[in-house]
């Protein structure tokens, strides 16, 4: 079976002591990266993000030897999902069964996955999603002491507080891109969209507004993810948003070689750990 894994950053600390670590992975459809820090001085030790095509088990199996060098006994780990197959039911009356047959009403085509749920205990929803069974039976086996949550909830966490104009947190990936609206402390939306050009990020941001009764005059848009400061893209969002900003990841490391906002998400699941 063909691997459909490729690798496109990489970051390598000259300190390449893994002893007493935490490592950091985040998944979702069309991506999977990691990180390293020490404990006790939370300096950066490494990072990594790759491309996928396919979560099959030749995927899974290519990256689990990618990543054998920073993988440590003891090694405290935190992991992530963001796949976008998301279903939210409210606390009140929740039911599992009510959730999963919700998801395969929405979701109706997915492939061999396994179903988890989680509560939003904050904001008073639960969530299902599924993750590839081939890469959930290998993360099972490989870090089975491992702490897991879908990526939503970290990014409410690092969203602070948002009030009457909104907040629109977008992170943009490969090929796709998350927007996260939060409006008077309240979760409004959370969806991914897919893109091949600035006109469709815009498109979709435009349209949000729209339904979502925010005006792009005023919402405050927050960026992370590939997204260049000299881009097409960022110089049409200028032109229809008034309160830009790049959510910075602070790794802490003079020698880093990408911009600071890249991996911010993955720097906030690196904060997990205790």
């Amino acid at each position: 079976m063909e691997s459909t894994y490729n690798v496109l950053f990489t970051y390598t600390s000259p300190r390449s002591d893994f002893q007493d670590s935490v490592l950091a992975l985040q998944f979702d459809r069309f991506h999977v990266s990691y990180a390293v820090k020490n404990r006790t001085d939370a300096q950066l030790l490494a990072l990594g993000y790759g491309q996928v095509k396919q979560w099959n088990r030749s995927t899974v199996e290519a990256w689990m030897e990618s990543i054998k060098p920073i993988v440590v006994p003891n090694q405290q780990v935190e992991i992530a999902h963001g796949f976008s197959d998301l279903s939210l039911l409210p606390v009140a009356g929740f039911e599992e069964t009510k959730l999963q047959a919700l998801h395969q009403s929405l979701y109706p085509f997915a492939g061999p996955s396994v179903f988890k749920t989680e509560t939003l205990s904050s904001w008073q929803l639960y969530l299902g999603y599924p993750i590839p069974i081939a890469l959930y039976q290998r993360l099972e086996s490989a870090f089975p002491a491992a702490r897991s949550r879908h990526l939503l909830k970290l990014q409410l966490e690092a969203a602070g507080q948002s009030g009457t104009q909104g907040k629109l947190l977008v992170d943009i990936g490969i090929e796709q891109f998350s927007i996260l609206l939060l409006k008077n402390n309240r979760l409004q939306l959370f969806n991914s969209y897919p893109y091949s050009s600035p006109a469709d990020v815009l498109y979709y941001l435009l349209s949000v507004c729209e339904s979502q009764l925010v005006s792009p005059a005023e919402v405050e848009l927050v960026l992370t993810g590939l997204l260049e400061k000299e881009s097409a893209l960022y110089r049409e969002l200028w032109q229809y948003f008034m309160h830009v900003e790049f959510r910075d990841a602070h790794f802490g490391v003079s020698d880093f070689p990408y911009p600071a906002h890249y991996f911010t998400t993955l720097n906030d699941v690196l904060s997990c750990a205790s």
